[in-house]
């Protein structure tokens, strides 16, 4: 197995980690360490997820990759540091892909229609590596965990800019807005928690627009003309 996962990922396609330098190294020449450290993501990404955290040895992450267990103590120090950078090329994928979505600024409602329905694709996409987050990501130390969860709350800063814009244009009933964003990102990462059971009722489709009713029915001000909009708006999308 070990051999197919080295085959697959000997070399990267692209460099993702040259940010990650709050993780010691040896090495002074950036782009090395930003190649050596894609590789070792892509790598123990597929052994945690077929074996977990626990189940995958530092020596089976170097066996999968292109170098040995001494060259691959000159770019992490521990396998929390493999883990960290994992979960960390995870949230900056998604944080990008996040960024690139185009909402509407003349309307907060299109707007969280646009923004959720973007989030819940991508979480679709990951899910695999969403579900290994939440499984493996208590085994971090505390200050790299605080980095993880540090880049998850850009996510939630995504959902609350919009209710923000909401609230303030009068569209949004004067919710908690951290609170209601962070259970617009929650709600995504069903789709990643408990996969089978959500596309046992619907598919992914059926689910955002599901999910976006339940949403504005609570955030809507009290106005049936602007929930009849929003309805039609989402089933048109």
């Amino acid at each position: 197995m070990a051999g197919k996962i080295a085959a697959a990922v000997r070399k990267p396609k692209t460099t993702r980690a040259p940010e990650l330098s709050n993780i010691p190294t040896t090495i002074k020449n950036p782009q090395r360490v930003a190649y050596r450290r894609t590789e070792l993501v892509e790598v123990a990404t597929k052994l945690f997820l077929e074996r977990g955290f626990h189940g995958t040895s530092i020596r089976d992450i170097a066996r999968a990759c292109s170098f040995n267990v001494a060259s691959l103590y000159m770019y992490v120090s521990s396998k929390e540091d493999i883990l960290f950078l994992v979960a960390q090329d995870l949230m900056n994928d998604i944080s990008v892909k996040l960024s690139e979505t185009i909402l509407d600024p003349g309307s907060p409602v299109r707007s969280l229609e646009i923004g959720f329905a973007s989030y819940c694709r991508i979480v679709n996409r990951h899910r695999r590596q969403v579900r290994l987050l939440y499984r493996e990501v208590g085994f971090l130390p505390p200050d790299l965990r605080s980095h993880v969860l540090g880049t998850v709350s850009n996510v939630v800063s995504f959902f609350e800019k919009i209710v923000e814009r909401g609230v303030a244009g009068g569209v949004f009933r004067p919710v908690p807005v951290r609170l209601a964003a962070l259970d617009m990102m929650m709600v995504a990462h069903m789709l990643a928690l408990h996969t089978r059971e959500v596309m046992s009722f619907t598919d992914l489709d059926g689910y955002i627009k599901f999910q976006l009713d339940s949403i504005f029915a609570g955030l809507l001000v009290a106005d049936a003309k602007r929930r009849s909009d929003v309805s039609v708006s989402a089933r048109r999308k």
